[in-house]
This record gives C-alpha cells, structure tokens and sequence, in this order.
C-alpha cells in the first residue's frame, strides 16, 4: 500500500513536471497571457497535449483537449489554474467539462482578477475533483506574471553596446557588436512584450525593432518611441512597418499634421503632459505602458533615455554588451558613467550571468 501510494504520487508530480516542461517552450513568448502547458492522461496514459500558442491563442488546455473524442475518466494535468472568462478565446473550464474530465491537477494559482478561483469553483460544481501538486519550479514560473497583476507596472529591462572602453558609436559601421551578439539580441526581442526608445535615437539609427530569427519571427514586441515634439522621420522603417507591428508614440507637443500622418500609418500617439523638468515622466510612461498589458519592456536607447530611467532605478535588469576593441573617445558617446552606476551607485551588485561571445562579452546586472 505505502509503495503503490508513493508510485501514484511519483507519476502525477512526473506529469505535472512534464506540463511545466510544456510551458516553458513558449515562455515569455505567449504576449500579455502566460505560457501553461496541460497533459491530458488516462490510466497513467498520456493521450495528448498542448502549450499556449505563441501570442497567447489558442490555451493549452483547449489545444490539448480539442484533439480527443468524449471520454471518460480523463485525467487533466495544467501547470496554471484554468480560466472561466470569454476573451479573445474561450473559457478552458468549458472544454474540460465537454471532454469529460474526471481530476483536474493544476499547480499554481492565478491571480489574474478575471481568474481568482472562479475556475476551480465552476469545475467542482460540476463534480470533477481537484488537486493541487508542487512542481520543480517552487512557485516562480509564474513570479513575474502574478507580479504584473498585482501592480501592472511592467518589469523593465534595458541593453546597450559599447567598445572594450565603453564608447557606443564607431563611424561608418552600423553595429559595434557582432554577429553574436545581434542574434542574442534577437532572442532577447522574442522573449518582451514591448520595447523603448528614445526619438533621437531612433532617427539616427532608423531601427525596425523587430525579431529577425528564424522561427521566432511572429515574435515581435509592441514598440514605444519617446517623442515630446513629433520629431520622427515620417519615412522611417518603423513608421512604415506600423501596420505590421504595434507602434506606439508618446508625445506632448499637439502638431495635428503629423499627427494625423502617423495615424493614418497606424500608429498609436499617446499624450502626456512634460513634467518640471521638461521630460515625459518616465514612470508615467511605464505606467502606462503596463495599463495597456505589457508585462515587460525593453529599453534600447539612446543614452540619456537610458540614463533617466536607470537614475530613477527603474530599471530591473540591465544586458551590457561590449566588444574587445578600442576606439577614439573623440569620435564618440561614452558610456563609463552608466557602467560605473551600474556596479556601484545603482546598487546593482549581482552580476548574474556572462557570456562570452567570440570578441564580444555580455554582462548581465540583476538590481
């Protein structure tokens, strides 16, 4: 009896396990919804399974569902509490119900509002038993999702490139950081919900803000410029992407001709008075961005964008590229002073991650 207890206990933290497993190949790529992976079993069986698409459509526990006849006796593994509210897709209770389920074992709560035990409450009205199982995780999986929801205030990142003496800008050459490093960057993108930059920067660079790897291309953050006066270029690769790509410009300066331009490119102007400074609020900014349902944001620039924000520590993690050459400090922007408040001022202590990448190395700080 011990020995059978033990082995029932073995297999269903194995397959909760699994669901984890599940969700953590589109983690952080599933938009303003969370990542869940769902085994469906039976008999200690598995007979299918699914992950929350990238974007967030459909849900695990529908994709993994949909793809069995009615049964009975089903037993359901999700690596998060189901929903019970009709949004862009629809309430995953309604599927375990039509498709029989007997046990739902589910791991971590979800303190979305719209969530909250209304799902676990409808399904044991509906006589199907549930369990609650500890997974590998401990309970982070989901920190920065059931963070979010408590304060939709995003969590900020920021990167930036710089030469082996911290200069950022060598003449003639597009990227100081290599191949290696783009790609990483790439991944990076894939893995955030929005990115910021300031308008200088992007006029000068006349960036796309995409994902351009293979696989991972419907992987585009939402894109937010910093720009008080409406300074853009009109014909810029990001305002002619806009229809493609969410685009975002928060703005002060009321110029109705280009602002009915850039709406008419599909772009999203929102207004915000500049503060005593004469700045855009960057927390305000934030706020807003988080309002809108944007977990994360990664700021890429410029330099005195960053340098705001990372002043007024609200920046969470920080990515510090840096290639092996030396360039001449007069022809360029250093960047010391941040890399200095970084290890000492910013209290950003912990360096949490290197990696070498041929000449280029990345330093990750944690605050």
């Amino acid at each position: 009896m011990f020995l059978q207890k033990n082995k029932n206990k073995f297999i269903k933290s194995y397959f909760m396990n699994l669901a984890f497993n599940l969700a953590n190949i589109h983690n952080n790529m599933t938009g303003i919804n969370p990542s869940v992976g769902c085994l469906v079993c039976k008999k200690d069986k598995i007979l299918s399974y699914g992950v929350t698409g990238i974007g967030g459509s459909p849900h695990a526990e529908y994709s993994a569902l949909v793809k069995l006849k009615k049964n009975n006796n089903l037993d359901c593994y999700a690596s998060l509490e189901p929903c019970h509210h009709q949004g862009k897709n629809p309430p995953c209770t309604k599927s375990i119900v039509n498709k029989k389920v007997k046990n739902l074992y589910y791991s971590e709560a979800d303190n979305d509002s719209r969530v909250q035990g209304k799902g676990l409450e409808f399904l044991q009205n509906k006589k199907i038993k549930i369990n609650k199982i500890y997974n590998i995780y401990k309970n982070n999986f989901y920190k920065s999702y059931n963070d979010f929801n408590k304060s939709f205030f995003p969590k900020v990142y920021a990167k930036i490139a710089t030469s082996k003496n911290y200069y950022s800008f060598i003449k003639n050459r597009p990227q100081i950081t290599n191949i290696y490093s783009k790609k990483l960057t790439h991944v990076l993108r894939s893995e955030i919900n929005a990115i910021l930059i300031g308008v200088n920067t992007h006029n000068i660079d006349n960036p796309l803000l995409n994902c351009r790897i293979n696989g991972l291309t419907q992987s585009n953050p939402a894109r937010f410029i910093i720009d008080p006066n409406l300074k853009i270029n009109r014909n810029s690769k990001l305002v002619l992407s806009a229809k493609k790509i969410k685009t975002y410009i928060f703005y002060s300066n009321k110029n109705n001709g280009k602002i009915n331009y850039l709406k008419n490119k599909n772009i999203y102007l929102i207004y915000l008075p500049l503060n005593k400074n004469n700045h855009l609020d960057c927390k305000e900014i934030l706020v807003t961005i988080g309002l809108l349902g944007y977990k994360n944001v990664l700021i890429e620039g410029g330099f005195n964008t960053i340098k705001r924000f990372i002043n007024l520590k609200l920046i969470d993690i920080f990515y510090f590229f840096k290639n092996d050459e030396i360039i001449n400090k007069n022809a360029s922007l250093s960047f010391k002073n941040i890399y200095m408040i970084l290890k000492k001022n910013f209290k950003i202590k912990k360096i949490i991650q290197q990696v070498y990448l041929k000449n280029n190395t990345l330093t990750v700080f944690q605050r």
